[in-house]
């Protein structure tokens, strides 16, 4: 069984017991800012862990790269997502004992072992696209929320993933703080080629350049790949 290689991420025929029993197919182009659409913590936040490799669903597969992935051990699946794969949690979970240019700096060491002159490029590239880059030696404590999920969308980028996964983006930030949150999300593929999967509300503002996948009762209702919004 392969997938297509155009597809950076397929998901086919998959299910999770924990989520969305009924089979979900659906495949993430590169390069795109894509939307699950849902209630939080229901099928959409589940599928975005099962696209991940965080879980493994009850059946189906999920295909990195045109890789299969179902049948990796733990390890093999730890270093595809250390490879492939970087995070934006519901929380930022950002190191306090340290400054805002080591939490983004930690991953180059600790996954890619680059080379000083090579962490110090990306990571000034990086605050200065998430317009932190006043704020490299602050303290995480004394960030706002919404400045401590730019410096964690910078951490998620540092080891140049093939896809970022964003789990519920409008979960803690409104007003001009989501904003810029979003806006600053939706720049990423263009900017960097990375492909960003997100969940979000269905409250949450897309926008018409978004694929937005939706979801209700465990099952995809619209996939705006096949089926744009209408013009109005």
């Amino acid at each position: 069984m392969s997938a297509d290689i155009s597809s950076v991420l397929e998901i086919r025929g998959v299910s999770c017991a924990t989520g969305f029993g009924l089979p979900v197919s659906a495949e993430f182009a590169p390069g795109r800012f894509h939307l699950l659409i849902g209630d939080a913590g229901g099928d959409s936040q589940a599928l975005l862990r099962v696209i991940g490799l965080l879980d493994l669903p009850e059946s189906g597969e999920v295909f990195v790269g045109g890789r299969p992935t179902r049948t990796l051990d733990e390890d093999a699946r730890a270093s595809l997502r250390a490879q492939q794969f970087g995070f934006v949690f519901a929380a930022p979970f950002l190191l306090a004992s340290f400054s805002v240019i080591e939490n983004v700096a930690m991953p180059l060491f600790k996954i890619s072992q680059v080379e000083p002159d090579e962490a110090r490029r990306r990571t000034e590239r990086l605050l200065a696209f998430t317009e932190m880059a006043e704020a490299a030696e602050a303290v995480i404590d004394d960030l706002t929320l919404c400045a401590q999920y730019h410096v964690a969308i910078a951490r998620g980028l540092a080891n140049e993933p093939a896809i970022l996964v964003v789990e519920n983006l409008d979960g803690a930030l409104a007003g001009d703080e989501l904003s810029s949150f979003a806006a600053l999300l939706r720049r990423i593929p263009a900017e960097f080629g990375t492909t960003v999967i997100a969940t979000a509300s269905a409250a949450f503002a897309v926008k018409k350049e978004d694929r937005v996948l939706e979801f209700a009762r465990g099952v995809i209702v619209r996939d705006s790949a096949l089926l744009p919004e209408p013009e109005t």
